[in-house]
């Protein structure tokens, strides 16, 4: 059992999450597809679930199923790809009006379910390939999305980081992948992904609303069919974790037509969601740059007025993290020199009772608002599926309550400096 959620083994690498509550007027289906992170499907994957959402046997036409989704009282679909460490999962999501809220409406669940089955497993086709208008226009799409990517500059700068930091290592690829493959794929060959993605990957779902979990297990029997899995088997795809990095600092450089510099300090701790150090390592990443209140806001941008944003954040499937400022040109070295003392300051212990309290509290704040929002629910409980610790809200919150200055100090203590990145103006700019 995931905490909060009963679960069910509904086939080799297919698992049922099932979470009663009468919080929520609307019932929420998510499926999670998960592949591992790789060159030569990163794009593949990204492109999937966007054709996918443009229509499926029953009902071909993005216009028929709009209607039929408008039929069913105004059920939401929504498709995406995430990733977490190097797991490049395909997320399909379904929300439709609760029964209960309905009086005389029933099997409203199961015709979302079938709608969502039908849209992951039975997508329109023309000949031996999907749709060729569809396909084209979100290939189209695609390629426009992966391209604005420069045009966000704080993105983009993420983005630079990860791929110099992690080179040679999946975790440096982009979730959304490279224009470059667009290239290569075909509706054909696309299709062939499909049906190697639904029968390899393995899958996790989550039903969240006014339900009975052995109802739903019944009910996702019936309507959501996958097909046997291959000869491997649907196997999670592992991550790797360096946990000694040591290897010396490398500074990298950019030069764009921009106004603003971003600063991006990519760090190594290899404490990832499933060692003792986890919450200790949250947590001291809130001290560090979480929120308005911690120290590289308050020393960067608020006492020495030298960035636009300043904050910091950790991946914790990977067991890395980054520090991140948005500055003038001639300003890089001594925020750089800022950013890296704040957070040797937290490496040494030197953490007010009060900004401590104030980060432990925001935390604890967050996870109990997650309560209130299914997407949120549905986000901790993958996270769970990737610690493999099941912990409730409260756990959590007790968790974080337990910490101490000397853990979240410890903790920090992992993060070894990696990669000084700098997004800069081009030569010659004013």
């Amino acid at each position: 059992m995931t905490a909060g959620f009963t679960r069910f083994n509904l086939a080799e690498g297919v698992n049922l999450y099932v979470h009663p509550t009468n919080k929520f007027k609307t019932n929420v289906v998510y499926i999670y597809f998960h592949t591992p992170l790789a060159a030569e499907t990163v794009t593949r994957n990204a492109l999937l679930p966007m054709v996918l959402s443009r229509g499926s046997e029953a009902y071909p036409t993005t216009a028929e199923l709009s209607r039929h989704l408008d039929e069913l009282y105004g059920a939401s679909f929504g498709a995406d790809v995430t990733r977490r460490g190097e797991v490049q999962s395909l997320v399909f999501r379904m929300e439709v009006a609760s029964e209960q809220h309905l009086p005389g409406e029933e099997q409203l669940l199961q015709k979302g379910l079938e709608t969502l089955a039908g849209i992951i497993t039975r997508p329109a086709r023309e000949g031996n390939g999907f749709k060729a208008d569809y396909f084209r226009q979100e290939t189209a799409n695609l390629k426009q999305t992966i391209e604005s990517l420069v045009n966000d500059k704080r993105r983009w700068a993420m983005v630079r980081c990860t791929e110099e930091m992690c080179k040679g290592e999946p975790f440096a690829l982009y979730r959304l992948g490279q224009v470059a493959d667009l290239e290569q794929i075909t509706s054909e060959s696309l299709m062939e992904h499909h049906a190697a993605v639904i029968s390899n990957a393995p899958v996790d779902m989550f039903v969240i609303g006014d339900v009975e979990p052995e109802a739903i297990r019944d009910l996702v029997q019936r309507t959501i069919q996958l097909p046997a899995s291959g000869p491997n088997g649907r196997i999670m795809p592992q991550t790797q974790v360096k946990r000694e990095p040591g290897r010396a600092t490398q500074h990298v450089e950019d030069r764009l037509d921009v106004n603003q510099g971003v600063l991006v300090i990519g760090l190594r701790s290899g404490i990832t969601v499933r060692d003792p150090e986890y919450f200790p390592m949250l947590v001291a990443n809130g001290v560090l740059g979480g929120f308005p209140h911690s120290k590289l806001f308050q020393e960067v941008r608020e006492k020495n007025s030298l960035a636009y944003f300043a904050y910091s954040s950790i991946e914790t499937v990977k067991g890395v993290g980054f520090m991140f400022a948005g500055i003038e040109f001639e300003d890089m070295e001594q925020c750089k020199e800022i950013m890296l003392e704040q957070l040797k300051a937290v490496q040494q212990g030197d953490i007010g009772d009060e900004e401590f309290e104030t980060t432990k509290r925001t935390m604890i704040n967050d996870i109990l608002g997650a309560a209130d929002n299914p997407g949120a629910m549905a986000d901790l409980a993958v996270d769970r599926v990737f610690s493999g610790r099941d912990l409730t809200i409260e756990e959590r919150v007790e968790a974080y309550q337990a910490v101490t200055k000397e853990q979240a100090a410890a903790a920090a203590g992992k993060l070894t400096l990696d990669t000084i990145y700098f997004l800069n103006r081009k030569e010659g700019g004013e």
